[in-house]
């Protein structure tokens, strides 16, 4: 029973919105503010609110602060359980999955410390003779640093565009004309991945007609990381049916910008693909036997098999972390029925195409392909 109901009505009101703007703007001050509402609220309420205590821990996994997290999540289910949609045991067992992809702080400095000394970025030139593990290709140097802040411009108009519709991603179709930045990168990065279908290990032939590529953009706190995943379309499985992009890739916007100089929450590729098993996802090796990471740099492309287990690993730095996830799809007519669309994915708006859109695509042709190695 809150001692002060209308206090209490405030303090979550001004939660909220501090919430809301911490998730705009990664700021960790607008997420401690909103930490000190929610606790202010359930505070007012002698303690005892579980969906506060939901919102508090919903929060605090936004931030990255994943033990305080999934013990607020937790309690609050416990507490009342029949009042929480599933969205919110799926947001705890999130939350859990997150928790196991921190690692040893050492063993990750020291894996950094090996990208550092292996690499020296020299655009034009190829470094190095191929990647180490043939599950992921990664390019640097891909676009200038205006062409990058055409595509900034361009993550955050699409972010805005999401979060005023049901959707969570846009599909750009084979043959069609670029709709804006984005899509015009996507096309001329296109050629690096099929260059790197042809060297990594791929589940299945490749030879059937490229479908076009779902996209979207993920901004969020270093704290977060991402907890290791498939990608799929959400529609078919809940149809019973998993079904995998060909490829995967990821554009880094944010991140170091200089040989010696990388994003710390590095994404980490594992060698496991997924078997289904009674209608849920499980992975095959049930251990990964190898597995690789990518640190982040702005203007870094890496391209791995769409079918691979993969993740963000969280970092204790409050910086942000902002990049473009675009999937591959090919396929015969039959698979082109059921690539993702609608509600969940969506066409882009149309916007003006960069100056850059109208020339070739020199950046592309001359960026720098790297080892990727693990420890």
């Amino acid at each position: 029973m809150a001692t002060d109901p209308a206090a209490a009505a405030a303090a979550f009101d001004a939660a909220q919105k501090y919430h809301e703007d911490a998730l705009e703007s990664l700021d960790p001050a607008d997420f401690r503010s909103a930490f000190g509402e929610y606790e202010r609220a359930l505070s007012l309420m002698g303690k005892q609110h579980p969906a506060t205590q939901f919102y508090l821990g919903t929060c605090q996994l936004d931030y990255g602060d994943y033990v305080s997290g999934v013990n607020n999540i937790d309690a609050a289910l416990t507490a009342d359980p029949t009042n929480f949609e599933p969205s919110a045991w799926q947001r705890l067992n999130q939350g859990r999955s997150s928790l196991m992809m921190r690692c040893w702080p050492k063993s990750v400095e020291i894996e950094k410390g090996q990208w550092e000394a292996e690499e020296e970025v020299k655009p034009g030139l190829t470094h190095g003779s191929g990647f180490t593990r043939p599950l992921v290709r990664v390019w640097d140097s891909t676009f200038t640093p205006e062409e990058l802040n055409d595509l900034d411009l361009t993550a955050r108009a699409l972010m805005k565009h999401l979060g005023q519709s049901e959707a969570s991603t846009f599909w750009y179709s084979e043959g069609q004309v670029p709709r804006n930045a984005i899509e015009v990168a996507i096309a001329r990065l296109r050629p690096l991945v099929a260059s790197a279908m042809e060297g990594v290990q791929m589940p299945r032939s490749c030879g059937e007609p490229w479908l076009g590529c779902e996209y979207w953009v993920r901004a969020q706190t270093n704290r977060r990381g991402v907890a290791s995943h498939y990608d799929m379309d959400i529609g078919a499985k809940k149809r019973g049916r998993v079904l995998l992009p060909t490829m995967g890739s990821i554009l880094y916007l944010s991140g170091g910008d200089g040989a010696n100089n990388l994003g710390p929450g590095p994404t980490v590729i594992f060698s496991q693909r997924p078997k289904a098993l009674e209608g849920e996802v499980s992975h095959s090796p049930d251990m990964p036997a190898a597995g690789e990471f990518v640190w982040p740099r702005r203007g870094r492309f890496a391209t791995f098999p769409g079918d691979l287990h993969h993740g963000v690993m969280p970092a204790d730095d409050d910086g942000h972390r902002i990049t473009v996830l675009v999937n591959f799809w090919h396929g015969d007519e039959h698979r082109a029925a059921m690539i993702p669309g609608l509600p969940s994915c969506i066409l882009a708006p149309q916007a003006q195409p960069p100056e850059w859109a109208m020339h070739g695509s020199p950046t592309v042709s001359e960026s720098v392909s790297v080892d990727a190695s693990c420890p």
